[in-house]
């Protein structure tokens, strides 16, 4: 059995920067832990803040916080 991780060893900055490069709709995408009723990210949780990190680091700003 052979798995192929490509994102492992990939800082969360490049992560976004490769997702853009494939066309990903970001704006679609959720990291958060406790996203409300409507599904919008808390902002707070551990999931939240390393995604908020890539993006700052990226330097893009999160299109899922612009919903």
């Amino acid at each position: 059995m052979r798995i192929h991780a490509p994102l492992l060893r990939m800082t969360k900055a490049e992560i976004v920067r490769e997702a853009l490069r494939l066309g990903v709709d970001l704006a679609r995408t959720l990291s958060c832990y406790d996203p409300d009723p409507r599904g919008a990210p808390c902002g707070d949780c551990e999931a939240c803040t390393l995604r908020a990190k890539g993006f700052r680091e990226a330097g893009i700003a999160d299109p899922a916080l612009r919903q």
